[in-house]
């Protein structure tokens, strides 16, 4: 049984349903889609000639609304040449936009009245509503703007719009040059002057290096820069007229800052004493530096664990006595004092520990429990330093030793007898000789009998495909898992791996002669058993049914549209009001072929008075041999 989202409509007191299975949802509403950033300039009456135009500015959102046979107009004046958009927004409401943003216009006058440019309609997904605009390169002067209702738009009403003006004036000068006091490249941490000229005087100038400002507008053409990081960079100057600040005019140049290559290099970082080692010992790390030129000049720094411990200084070895255990970084770091962010640094890791050791996890490569004479590996984590771990088994009331301290950790155990058996690992360090174990149970079993098992679906084994069943196997014995197989009329195909489940959910997705198989074996061993099922998919229907029903002429009809290869049998159809039938009709002969579609007429004995807004149509058919319903609901 299928529920389905249709369109509805309305004509005069007929009421009409709809249904597609392959429908689209209908969009949401999006409430807050008119966001304004400025001031709002809001639209006085009367201007409905050019001789009262509301006079409106770069920048401003003008506010206005539009009544049947109304014309609003707006003056501009363009202060310089330029290029001049305009953005419009018209509706009360989201609805309201979407209905009537073809049924007005703005358009753009010169002074004499004669039309430069008209609207046009554009289409925002990101606020999902609709937009009109004009652009238009402009002279000085002066221009007025219109927003008028169409004719045609009778059901419009009063509507609310705004009006987005923006204008980019056309500069009057340009940048001569832009220089620099020293050719490009050159070393870091060296202060460069740069120089703007332009054609006109009592401009303002502002800086940018890669695209971020780094000094703002002022009448100072020279900026210094001190680089203290290498690399290639855009310096850009841009240049305004105070009087008109929208008129922008740029220059870019391109400089190389190269790095200080350091003469010198951080040969070795060397403890006196090997690591690991224990805690409260002192350990001293030497330096070995090997220079171009000399070692004057030349400043350490020592960092443990990222955390200074001795500053850049003359010496160059540091003495470390450690408080706790753990895995510590080293690092020295290396520079000369005339470049204090040129530095080479070296590190090394060393290991400090306080002689305990740790079992985190001993695990075995498959899951308890396995039949005898199955080779299992098992495999322990210890922490700690210089580990080594030995491995025993608990069996027949005595422990014995499998394999002996070693540097591995993990061991091959094949038991030969069943039982609950114990498995033990013992990890030490040979450091300090302290030592931790970790046992964990295994369950070990000789194969016995088990059934062959059943299988059974929740549903009949004849469905439309894309149906999902839920088959259950069961099979009497002990230590079971299950596998499950599918036969698509091709070959056979695991869809759930041996486990402990015996449920399978699964659908189907194309029509055909399917076989579902179950495989039953204890757990480890190769002997299966298996049951199947045969499964008859039918193909799913592909349609869409639209009913019509008019009160009035006591009349309906219903459109069945196939998209499938298989004939559609329609056997009945009712109306009904809260689950309860108010009219029942069964026709004759309603079939329609694959890829086609038809109508079909009603009429019942008597009107169906009951007959409204609320109405479900359910519609009874027959497709590829099973039967379906649908539902048809107003939109």
């Amino acid at each position: 049984m299928k529920k389905i989202l249709i369109s509805t409509f309305i004509l005069l007191l007929a009421l009409s349903f709809s249904v597609n299975l392959a429908f689209a949802e209908k969009p949401h509403f999006k409430g807050g889609f008119k966001k304004l950033d400025n001031q709002v300039v809001a639209e006085v009456e009367p201007n409905d000639a050019m001789e009262e135009a509301n006079p409106i500015h770069n920048l401003d959102e003008v506010q206005g609304y539009i009544t049947e046979g109304d014309l609003d107009f707006y003056k501009l004046d363009m202060l310089r040449n330029g290029e001049f958009t305009l953005y419009s927004y018209l509706g009360n409401d989201y609805y309201d936009n979407r209905n009537y943003f073809t049924d007005y216009s703005v358009t753009l006058y010169d002074v004499n009245g004669n039309t430069i440019a008209t609207s046009e309609y554009f289409y925002d997904d990101e606020t999902d509503n609709y937009y009109r605009y004009l652009n238009s390169r402009l002279e000085k002067g002066t221009y007025y703007i219109s927003v008028n209702r169409e004719e045609y738009a009778y059901s419009m009403g009063s509507q609310e719009y705004y009006l987005w003006p923006e204008i980019s004036y056309d500069a009057d000068f340009t940048i001569n040059s832009l220089t620099a006091n020293l050719p490009s490249p050159q070393i870091e941490r060296k202060v460069i002057t740069f120089q703007t000229s332009a054609s006109k005087t009592g401009l303002q100038y502002q800086y940018s290096i890669q695209n971020k400002v780094v000094r703002s507008f002022n009448t100072a053409s020279a900026y210094q820069w001190k680089p203290t990081v290498p690399g290639t960079y855009t310096i850009k100057v841009e240049a305004r007229d105070p009087a008109i600040p929208s008129a922008v005019v740029e220059k870019e140049i391109s400089y190389v800052i190269n790095p200080y290559k350091p003469d010198f290099a951080v040969a070795s970082i060397t403890p006196n004493i090997k690591s690991p080692y224990l805690i409260g010992k002192t350990i001293t790390f030497a330096t070995k530096i090997t220079t171009r030129s000399n070692y004057s000049g030349l400043q350490y720094q020592f960092s443990v664990n990222g955390k200074v411990v001795q500053a850049f200084g003359t010496k160059g070895y540091l003495s470390w006595k450690p408080t706790g255990a753990g895995r510590y970084y080293i690092k020295v770091e290396v520079r000369r004092s005339q470049y204090p962010n040129r530095i080479v640094s070296r590190q090394l890791s060393y290991d400090i520990t306080d002689g305990k050791v740790y079992v985190s996890s001993l695990k075995a490569n498959m899951s308890s429990p396995r039949p005898t004479s199955t080779s299992i590996k098992w495999t322990a984590w210890g922490k700690g330093v210089n580990l080594e771990y030995k491995f025993s088994v608990y069996q027949n009331k005595k422990w014995k030793t499998i394999k002996n301290y070693s540097s591995k950790n993990y061991v091959y155990w094949k038991p030969k007898s069943a039982g609950v058996a114990k498995v033990q690992v013992t990890v030490r360090s040979k450091l300090s000789k302290k030592t931790a174990t970790r046992t964990n149970s295994f369950t070990i079993f000789k194969p016995s009998y088990f059934s062959t098992p059943t299988l059974k679906s929740d549903i009949s084994t004849k469905q439309a495909a894309g149906t999902y069943f839920f088959f259950t196997a069961k099979s009497s014995g002990k230590y079971l898992e299950y596998r499950f197989r599918v036969y698509n009329g091709y070959y056979w195909y695991t869809v759930q791996d041996y486990s402990s489940s015996r449920y399978l959910y699964w659908a189907p997705y194309y029509s055909g002669k399917f076989k579902v198989a179950v495989d039953v074996r204890q757990k480890g061993t190769k002997k299966v058993k298996t049951k199947k099922l045969s499964l008859d998919i039918r193909e799913s229907p592909n349609s869409s049914f639209n009913a019509n029903y008019d009160i009035y002429y006591n009349s309906g009809y219903l459109r069945v549209t196939n998209y499938g290869y298989n004939n559609i049998k329609v056997t009945k159809m009712q109306f009904l009001n809260n689950s309860k039938v108010i009219y029942t009709y069964y026709p004759k002969n309603w079939i329609t072929i694959g890829r086609t579609y038809q109508t079909y007429y009603f009429y019942p004995k008597k009107a169906v008075s009951q007959f409204s807004y609320n109405t479900v149509i359910k519609v009874y058919y027959t497709y590829d041999g099973l039967t379906h319903t649908a539902y048809l609901y107003r939109n």
